[in-house]
């Protein structure tokens, strides 16, 4: 497992990122406040910047190489206690909070 994750999500606002319906999953520790950040992806025009890859987004990613990153993502996904996403198009990507309550960003397409 990569050191920066060991303890890292013990400490600092962590999503658990799941991009294209499990294609690849990712650590984001983003750079921001939860308000903040739930704030951002509101304003956010559409997600096709991240599209190919959500390397852009901000703060620092780490995908989901190794068995045991991905057990460790699965446990902290079944807590309930992290904030998720899911990345893929402007139709499907959503920001979830630890009470599961959907947060859709400003260029969602229903």
């Amino acid at each position: 497992m990569k050191p920066d994750i060991t303890n890292r999500y013990k400490l600092d606002f962590l999503i658990l990122l799941e991009e294209e319906y499990g294609y690849r999953r990712w650590f984001w520790f983003p750079d921001m406040s939860t308000e903040k950040l739930e704030s951002w992806w509101q304003h956010l025009e559409t997600v096709e910047p991240y599209f190919m890859t959500p390397e852009p987004l901000p703060g620092e990613l780490y995908q989901v190489e190794s068995d045991e990153e991905f057990d460790l993502f699965v446990e902290l996904e079944s807590s309930l206690k992290y904030y998720c996403a899911h990345m893929h198009c402007d139709d499907d990507s959503v920001l979830i909070k630890p009470d599961k309550v959907k947060i859709f960003h400003k260029g969602y397409e229903e």
